[in-house]
Formats: C-alpha cells, structure tokens, sequence
C-alpha cells in the first residue's frame, strides 16, 4: 500500500515539475518573442533582399511519391524573395509519377553535373536542370529514405547555406530572409529554425497562398494548437536555454561545411530530424572544441507543412516520432547529464529523457494508479475526480496561453471564427484527443524498447492542395 502512495507522489511531483517547465519555457519565449520585435526593422529585410553581400542559399526539397503535391511546392519555391538562391529536388526512388510530372511540367533536360561528395549516398540515376529556370536542379537517386535524399542534395549543392524543407512545405515568400538574417548578423550562428504550422486549411494559387485557414477536422485544429504550444513557445525557450535538441525536418538552414562536418543526416535513423539536431548539440555545445557555435529560432519565418486528418495516419506519424526521438535519445546518451556539453547535457538532454521520452508512460500509469487506489479503498472517487480535473485544467491553460500569446503574433487566426474554433479545440484536446495522443505514444514506447521496432511506419497519405479562385 505505501509503495503505491509513494508511486502516487512521485507522479503528482512528476506532473507538477512537466507544467512548471512547461510554463517556464513558454514564458521565456514570449520574452525572447518581444526581444525579437524590439530589434528587428522593415528595412534591414530590404537591404538583406537587395545586398550582394547577402550569403546564398540552397534549398533543398527531398521527395518521395509527392506527384500530386511537388508542383505547388517548387513553384512557391521560385515566389521567394532572395537575391541568390538555387532550388534542389532529389527524387528518392519515387514509384509513383513524381519523376514524369517533374519532367513535363518544367521542361527538364538531363545533364552532366558532378560535386564533392563528402557523405556517402545511394547511387544518383541521373541531373536534370531546366532552360526556363536557371536556379533549379533535379536530382534523381535510387530510394535512400529522406536522409540520404537530402545528402545527395547537399553534394550537389552550390552555396554556403543550406535549407531543407519537406515536399509538402509551403515556405512563406519572405521566409528565406528572415532565417538568414541570423547568419549575417553573428558568425557563431550554426543553424537556424523556424516556425512549422499545418497547410490543411490554406488554399494555394501558382505557389502563392491566397488564404489563410485552419484544417477542415477537429484532429487537424488540436494539431494547429499543438503547433503553436510548442513550436511557437516552448521551443523559443527551449533555444534560449541552448536545449533546442530537436529542429524540425519541414524547416531548418544550417552551414554546409557545418553539416558535412557532423556526418550529414543519418538514413539509418527513424526520425532523421532529432537525431540529427541531437548530434549537432554534441558537435556544436562540447567544450572541447575551439570553435563555439549557438543555435537560433527565428519566430516569423514560417513553413506549412501537412498534418494528418485521420486517426490511423495521426497514429501512424506519433508512434514513428516517438520511437525516433527515444532511438535519438539512446544514441545520444552521452551528453546526459555530462557538463562537457554544457546547458544542454546538464538540462536539456534529462529534460528529453523524462518529458518526451517517457512522460507518456508516466501519464498512463497514473491512470491505471488512479483505478488500483479506487479499488484497493486508497483514494475516493472525488479525489481521483479531483486529480483528474487538476491535470485537465492545467493542460487547458497551459494551451490556452499559447493560443492567446500567438495572437500577438503575425501568426495570429485569420478570422474570429478560427480563434473560436482554437479555443473549442483547448478544451476538447484534454477530453479526448490528448488520451489517445497518449497511447499512441505509449505504444511506440513499449514497441522500441521491447520489440526494437525501427521502421517508418505507413506513409500520410497526399492531399492535393486546394486550389484559388481564379
């Protein structure tokens, strides 16, 4: 009975320190938020736009099977204002008509173009560029999976930055400015992230968003709310605690030499992304080289990116994010707690281990606690009601906060009935949603730790993106 009492304590403690940071983080993102407005200017985007000092950018596209969304993508690709940028899409063994539709519709010609390669990738089948866009390379390889399409990409490569998006990413026009501007201003800056939110609800016209909108389901509304809760204002506090271990696959420009040096992004890995941002903490915060590097997040560079909409692929995607962070997390696990890195060994790696790793088990099981002490005669009803509603409340204003200080963001809804919609969503999110969030990740839990599961999982099944109105 008492080790069951005392499992109850730990738990409630567990959930008291999850929200205390929780609330921390986001309140030193609004801080780091408001610093931000204070210092930028209009006109220091128009001379960053307009300089030949201005470093130059690749972007690069990783695709695979993406036909029916590729085209939108490229094109608001070529509406980004840069001064010097080129446009890299590797073509991962599609088996669909990625390869054809690119063909077609950019008049690509193949062509005899070589790079250092400085990270081993599958073979490459063939370079096409196109005569009506100068800055806009096609590179088609056999499947790699998404890391080793996007080294490929980086061999072929022209400039000092890189920047990777996913083939379903809208990138706002001025995104590549705003993320750049980092590098310019400090020299130490190693990579840079931005904001990702679902595209599900925007209607796209020739690469240019015409409207701004939320997804059509409620799934796909608690997913816009996620978004904003923790990639708008945990993570920014995350940053400025040197503990951003995770810089999201669908937004992320970094140094090439920095990027060849870490090995590149590793296509063994379940989610490339973590374990990738993972190793470049390692690289970047250990002590022992000369060279210090820092991470950025920029808070209005922004890229949509596709959310699922229905329970199997939501599913799907969680239990692969949850297995890939705990591989990134074992791979790493050096840094843990090891002062040699740092803020980020002593903080941020022990704060991924318990609260990304794991808090998902640790919820379960105080539901399943909860029921053992109604049984066994160790708590009543009201207070495991009580217990219920605390977590339940604190959740819905921990959300609630975030939606609020979005608001004072170019991030805001679009409309009075969207912010409605947000906030319903606040409260359904602690009813039903985040419970079964909750099991999906228990079950990628016990799924690699057990059964060392490490596949992709089904791929999200491609919606074509709405169309304008002409």
């Amino acid at each position: 009975m008492k080790i069951i009492q005392l499992l109850l304590w730990l738990i409630l403690a567990y959930f008291v320190i999850l929200h205390g940071l929780y609330f921390l983080l986001l309140a030193i993102g609004a801080w780091q938020h408001r610093r931000y407005k204070d210092d930028i200017t209009y006109t220091e985007f128009l001379r960053i736009a307009k300089s030949q000092f201005t470093m130059p950018v690749s972007l690069i596209i990783p695709a695979y099977n993406e036909a029916t969304i590729i085209v939108e993508t490229i094109r608001c690709a070529f509406n980004l204002k840069f001064p010097l940028y080129e446009v890299l899409v590797v073509n991962d063994g599609s088996t669909d008509e990625t390869m054809k539709v690119l063909i077609e519709t950019f008049n690509l010609r193949r062509v005899d173009k070589f790079g250092p390669k400085h990270i081993p990738t599958n073979a490459v089948l063939g370079i096409y560029e196109s005569p009506d866009h100068p800055n806009f390379v096609v590179v088609d390889k056999k499947n790699g999976r998404r890391a080793d399409a996007i080294n490929a990409g980086v061999t072929l490569s022209t400039y000092p930055l890189l920047c990777v998006i996913d083939a379903d990413c809208l990138l706002d026009p001025d995104g590549l400015l705003r993320l750049v501007r980092p590098f310019l201003r400090d020299s130490r800056v190693a990579a840079v992230a931005g904001m990702v939110r679902p595209s599900n609800g925007l209607t796209v016209k020739n690469g240019q968003i015409t409207r701004a909108g939320l997804p059509g389901t409620w799934l796909g509304v608690n997913q816009e709310i996620e978004y904003a809760r923790s990639f708008q204002w945990a993570r920014m506090g995350l940053c400025r605690l040197q503990s951003m271990l995770c810089i999201s696959g669908a937004l992320m420009m970094i140094r090439k030499s920095l990027y060849e040096t870490v090995g590149g992004s590793s296509s063994s890995a379940i989610t490339d992304d973590i374990e990738f941002t993972m190793r470049l903490n390692a690289h970047i915060y250990d002590r022992r080289n000369k060279q210090q590097f820092s991470l950025a997040l920029v808070p209005d560079a922004v890229c949509y990116t596709e959310v699922p909409e229905t329970f199997k692929t939501y599913a799907s995607q969680r239990n692969r994010w949850q297995r890939g962070t705990l591989q990134a997390l074992f791979r790493n696990w050096r840094m843990l707690l090891n002062p040699r890195y740092g803020i980020t060994g002593l903080f941020g790696m022990p704060y991924f281990f318990l609260f990304e790793g794991f808090s998902a088990i640790v919820e379960l099981s105080a539901w399943v606690l909860a029921v053992v002490c109604l049984v066994l005669g160790l708590a009543t009803v009201w207070e495991v009601l009580l217990m219920i509603y605390l977590a339940y409340i604190l959740n819905v204003l921990l959300t609630l906060a975030a939606i609020l200080l979005s608001e004072t963001t170019r991030l805001r809804a679009s409309s009075w009935g969207d912010l409605s919609r947000m906030m319903g969503s606040v409260f359904l999110d602690g009813i039903g949603f985040h419970l079964f969030h909750l099991m999906v990740r228990a079950a990628g839990t016990i799924q690699y730790l057990v059964f060392r599961r490490q596949d992709l999982g089904a791929p999200i099944p491609r919606m074509t993106p709405k169309a304008g109105t002409p």
